[in-house]
């Protein structure tokens, strides 16, 4: 009986490792009704290059802060039209200061606006049930 549950023991150890990886939730491959992070950051910035902020807005997860919806137009105003767009890098994470546990990806791009060039646009975003929801927004 000691060996048994000596044995068992061992093999539970082992398996330990394996375990966090085996509930880790991994994102689905994109599809066109899901799509990856790049593409969802991309699909709401062409709402926030057309003027659509209200759109823009109500499309920000609920861990979005307010005063981050509040400011896009005041924002993008200042700025102006966006000449170039050009991904630079999505980071895949597992927490963002602030915000609770979950998957998130951060979306950077290199941008030229008519009045800022050289521009770095980030997009932050979280995984939900429905896929990939824009939470955060900041140019620097």
């Amino acid at each position: 009986m000691t060996r048994l549950l000596a044995a068992a023991f061992a093999a539970m150890l082992l398996a330990l490792p394996v375990l966090p990886a085996a509930l880790a939730q991994t994102p689905a491959a994109p599809t066109a009704a899901q799509p990856g992070p790049d593409d969802r950051a991309k699909q709401w910035l062409t709402l926030m290059d057309d003027g659509n902020y209200a759109d823009s807005a109500r499309q920000m997860g609920p861990q979005a802060k307010k005063a981050t919806a509040a400011a896009l137009p005041a924002l993008r105003s200042l700025l102006c039209a966006v000449s170039s767009r050009n991904l630079r890098e999505v980071t895949l994470t597992w927490s963002r200061p602030g915000m609770p546990a979950g998957q998130y990806a951060v979306v950077r791009y290199d941008s030229n606006f008519a009045h800022k060039s050289g521009a770095l646009e980030t997009v932050t975003l979280a995984m939900t049930k429905g896929g990939w929801s824009v939470v955060g927004y900041r140019i620097d």
